[in-house]
């Protein structure tokens, strides 16, 4: 690109560190402009209100984190973070419960902790960039446009606090990393610029989450366990997980806006009876030592902005993280996919500084949309299910029903050949789609959909015949392009060989 001296990332989050990182290795001098004083330990941001709750990276985010970040999740363990690989886990839904014992194998390793523990190890590898500066305690107020009202030129700012006065800060690009806060559409609106209407899923969830000190009498009898919700009878979700330093979670969640987990003590143990699962919860979470009542968290809607939609999008901005697309968090998806956004940024400019194009920005805004759609399209597919979530705006979400029907029949299948052939492959496939390892067109396939339709003429089979219309197997896929979306997904050789790898593991 012609020039790359300067930018400046808006928010020091997760997403805004990931960006810094990546923008480190293209210009010449990047600063973090955070309203935030950051803490010097681990600790939870006024900034960050989710933040309390648990956090988690998705095995895609973990292969990103790991090319920015050289062992960072070592890292975390040695600050008391839990590697997975020693944890046993207990899946729970409505067709029975699944134990993967801690010694099994497993091609991912990422270590279950807080995220205020994971952002000040990534800030501190950022802060230890010499060409990176943070800017704290201040807020962008807007943007600075040029004459031809064409290119932002920066940013103006202003220090927190009474009576501080407006600053300018030039950039060559800004990008806005500052999450569900974010002001960006304003600021837009400001230089005359009206974006698209978003898509958003009205999704009303709500979640609770208490933690607990685990006492040494059962360090070894740990296990995490997850149990899947059930929308049409009314359960909710829940999870048993450690994060670093002997602490335990349980979190409740559900969607719809109907009776959201209760955040008194004795009425949160009695929701906890109420889950699949409920006694392995309920057996480790008695002997745990409670360390405060729980706390909730609302969110009424997800957000999917359209920005890449915009003819006159202003060169020199981008916008990435929760400011772009916002998610269920029950999902785990946000901070991979702000990792996913930044490495596709990182691959643009690459390109850009090679071959330079017009209308940069824009094409990354499409590039960016792109590799995130899985994800929105999967988690829009689940919260779904819940009776009051609604998907509204000028993009229409394909093959919702189908994909519902399709994964009950598929859960049921796995739960099946789980415990009658013991091995857990469907149950992996899955767990990489949702990891956003697999693309949903290698889960969603012909010859799965001919695999799984053995179900002895069950209701969730017979939905599915009904939901796919057709009878002849050599059909099958045909339909499946029909009525899925086709996610025009850029080819990933680390992930394709990743890919390989599992496929001939599972077919010894």
């Amino acid at each position: 690109m012609p020039d790359m001296k300067k930018a400046v990332v808006i928010g020091a989050g997760i997403a805004g560190l990931i960006t810094a990182r990546m923008l480190s290795d293209y210009y010449e001098e990047v600063c973090i402009i955070e309203r935030d004083e950051l803490p010097a330990e681990p600790l939870n941001r006024q900034g960050v209100p989710q933040s309390f709750h648990p956090h988690r990276v998705l095995p895609r985010g973990g292969l990103i984190l790991e090319h920015y970040f050289p062992g960072y999740n070592d890292e975390l363990i040695t600050l008391g973070a839990i590697p997975s690989e020693k944890e046993k886990i207990v899946i729970a839904n409505r067709y029975g419960t699944l134990v993967n014992k801690a010694d099994a194998a497993s091609p991912f390793n990422i270590a279950s902790c807080s995220r205020a523990l994971l952002e000040w190890v990534l800030r501190q590898r950022v802060q230890n960039i010499d060409h990176v500066s943070f800017l704290t305690s201040t807020e962008v107020t807007g943007l600075m446009v040029s004459e031809d009202q064409r290119s932002i030129t920066g940013v103006f700012t202003k220090e927190r606090g009474p009576d501080q006065p407006i600053e300018m800060l030039a950039a060559d690009m800004v990008i806005d990393a500052s999450g569900r806060s974010s002001k960006l559409i304003r600021w837009l609106d400001k230089i005359g610029l009206s974006v698209p209407e978003p898509e958003v899923l009205k999704v009303s969830l709500g979640y609770s989450t208490r933690y607990y000190n685990i006492p040494f009498s059962i360090q070894h009898e740990w296990g995490t366990v997850i149990t899947e919700s059930d929308p049409e009878e009314g359960i909710r979700a829940g999870m048993l997980w450690r994060i670093e330093n002997d602490i335990a979670g349980v979190l409740l969640f559900n969607a719809g806006g109907n009776e959201y987990p209760s955040t008194d003590p004795d009425e949160f143990q009695k929701q906890i009876k109420q889950l699949f699962a409920s006694d392995e919860i309920s057996a480790l979470t008695d002997q745990l030592e409670p360390l405060q009542g729980p706390r909730g968290y609302r969110i009424s809607e997800s957000v999917r902005q359209h920005f890449e939609l915009m003819e006159h999008w202003p060169s020199g901005l981008l916008v990435l993280g929760d400011s772009f697309c916002s998610f269920d968090p029950i999902h785990g998806q946000g901070m991979t996919v702000a990792a996913i956004e930044a490495e596709t940024i990182g691959k643009c400019l690459e390109a850009q500084r090679v071959h330079p194009e017009p209308q940069f920005e824009r094409q990354v805004l499409l590039r960016m949309q792109q590799e995130i759609e899985p994800a929105w399209w999967l988690s829009s597919v689940a919260d779904l299910r819940w009776q009051g979530v609604e998907h509204v705006g000028t993009s229409q979400l394909k093959g919702v029903s189908f994909a519902q029907k399709y994964i009950n029949l598929f859960v049921k299948q796995a739960m099946k050949r789980s415990s009658q052939e013991n091995h857990n492959h469907l149950f992996f496939m899955q767990f990489l789609m949702n990891a956003l390892i697999l693309p949903p067109s290698e889960f969603f396939k012909g010859d799965v959909l001919n695999m799984i339709l053995n179900d002895n003429g069950s209701e969730e089979e017979m939905e599915l015949r009904a939901e796919l219309g057709v009878e002849d197997p050599g059909l099958f896929q045909q339909r499946i392009d029909e009525i899925i979306p086709s996610f025009q997904l850029e080819p990933d050789a680390r992930i394709n060989k990743i890919l390989d790898s599992l496929r001939l593991a599972m077919s010894k």
